[in-house]
C-alpha cells in the first residue's frame, strides 16, 4: 500500500499561469491519496480557493514584479529581479519554518528555487529549463541560464511540462538532459478531460475569443488596445480578462461584446473550442491550455518578453500559428483572418500520473 505522505506545493506569483497549470498536479496528489498544502500569496492563491478547499492553503510572501510599460523586462525589471534574489532566501526560512510546523514529506515548487530542502524530497517544476534573457548569447544570458540550471540541480526531481521530441512546445527553453531526475509530463492544463456542455452551446455564436493574461502593466495595455480596436465593432466578440479581485469596471460597447473576468473552466473551454478566432498572449500555459483544446490562435507576445517572443515564433513556424507584434494589431483586419484550425495535438492524460507516482515510491 502506498504511504501518504504531507506535500507543500507552491507556485510562482507572475500572471496566474503558474497557478492554473500546478491544478492538475494537485488533483493528482489527493487522488494519489496524499495530504496536500497549497503555500504562496497574492492572486495566484486567490485563483487556486476558487478550485480547492480553504484549510488547504498557507501563506507564504512572493517576490514583487514591475514590468515596464513599454517593455516587459525594461529598468523596473531590474528592481523585481533584485526580489525574485530576496524571494529565494525567503522562501528558503519559510519552507524550514512550515516544515517544522506541519512536517511535509515533500515540498513542489513550481518556478520558485528557494523552496528547496535537503531533509525533505524536493520537486521543480518547470518549461524554461533554459532561461531566455533579451540577448540570450552574452554572458549574462548565459549566465543565467548556468544559475537557473544549477539550482534546479540541486532538487531531487525537476517536473519539465513539454514532450521530448518532435511534439516539443517549448523547444530550446525545455531542452534537458534526459535522465533519472528530469521527468517530461506532458501538457499541464486545467482543461484536461474536460467536454463542452451542451447548455453552453450558445457560445458557438462568438466571432472572436480575446484572452488576456500575465502580470501589469502589460495586461492592462493589451486589454485597452483590444476594447478601443472593437468598440464599434459588428462581430460577437468575447473578452476574458484574466483578472481575480479585480474592481476596475468594463463598459460594455454594444450587445455584441461579452467581458468575463474569470470564468468556469467550463465556460472558458467552451468558448475556447468553438470561437470562430482567438486572439492571446504567447505565454506558456496558455498555450498548453490551447493544445489541450486543440485551437490554435492568433498570438500577441508582451513586448519585450523574450519567453513570449520565442515561443509566438516557435508556434508560427512549427504548428501554423499567426503572430502579430502588439503594435501592429490595431491595423489589422482581424475578422478578415483565415487560420487552419485543424490541430490534433496528441498528450498522454496519464503522463502525470505515472510521474507523480514515480517520484513519491
Amino acid at each position: 500500500m502506498r504511504k501518504t505522505k504531507k506535500i507543500l506545493i507552491s507556485p510562482l506569483n507572475w500572471g496566474l499561469g503558474h497557478a492554473s497549470r500546478i491544478i492538475p498536479v494537485i488533483r493528482v496528489l489527493i487522488e494519489l491519496g496524499h495530504e496536500v498544502k497549497i503555500a504562496g500569496s497574492g492572486n495566484s492563491i486567490d485563483y487556486l480557493k476558487a478550485y480547492f478547499d480553504e484549510s488547504m492553503f498557507l501563506t507564504i510572501d512572493s517576490p514583487v514584479v514591475r514590468y515596464g510599460k513599454k517593455q516587459a523586462i525594461g529598468p523596473g525589471f531590474v528592481f523585481s529581479f533584485y526580489e525574485f534574489i530576496k524571494g529565494i532566501l525567503r522562501d528558503r526560512r519559510a519552507l524550514k519554518t512550515l516544515c517544522e510546523r506541519y512536517q511535509f514529506d515533500v515540498v513542489i515548487s513550481d518556478n520558485r528555487p528557494g523552496l528547496y530542502s535537503k531533509k525533505i524530497l524536493s520537486i521543480y517544476i518547470t518549461h524554461q529549463y533554459n532561461v531566455l534573457t533579451r540577448k540570450p548569447k552574452s554572458l549574462s544570458g548565459r549566465l543565467a541560464r548556468y544559475a537557473h540550471r544549477k539550482m534546479s540541480s540541486r532538487f531531487d526531481y525537476c517536473i519539465i511540462p513539454d514532450t521530448l521530441g518532435s511534439l516539443s512546445l517549448a523547444g530550446f527553453l525545455s531542452r534537458a538532459e534526459q535522465n533519472t531526475k528530469n521527468l517530461f509530463v506532458g501538457v499541464l492544463s486545467r482543461f484536461t478531460g474536460l467536454k463542452i456542455d451542451p447548455e453552453l452551446s450558445v457560445y458557438d455564436k462568438t466571432d472572436i475569443l480575446i484572452l488576456f493574461s500575465g502580470p501589469e502593466p502589460q495586461r492592462s495595455q493589451f486589454e485597452q488596445i483590444l476594447l478601443n480596436k472593437f468598440e464599434n465593432t459588428s462581430s460577437r466578440i468575447a473578452m476574458v480578462r484574466g483578472v481575480v479581485n479585480d474592481e476596475s469596471e468594463i463598459s460594455e460597447f454594444s450587445n455584441k461584446l461579452q467581458v468575463y473576468d474569470n470564468p468556469a473552466d467550463t465556460v472558458l473551454f467552451g468558448l475556447i473550442k468553438t470561437a470562430s478566432l482567438i486572439i492571446c498572449r504567447s505565454g506558456y500555459s496558455s498555450l498548453m491550455d490551447l493544445a489541450v483544446c486543440q485551437r490554435k490562435a492568433v498570438l500577441v507576445p508582451t513586448p519585450g518578453q523574450p519567453e513570449q517572443e520565442y515561443l509566438a515564433k516557435l508556434f508560427e513556424s512549427k504548428f501554423g500559428f499567426i503572430v502579430c507584434e502588439q503594435h501592429k494589431i490595431k491595423g489589422l483586419e482581424l475578422v478578415n483572418i483565415k487560420l487552419d484550425d485543424s490541430w490534433n495535438y496528441p498528450y498522454d492524460t496519464d503522463k502525470l500520473k505515472n510521474v507523480l507516482d514515480l517520484c513519491l515510491k
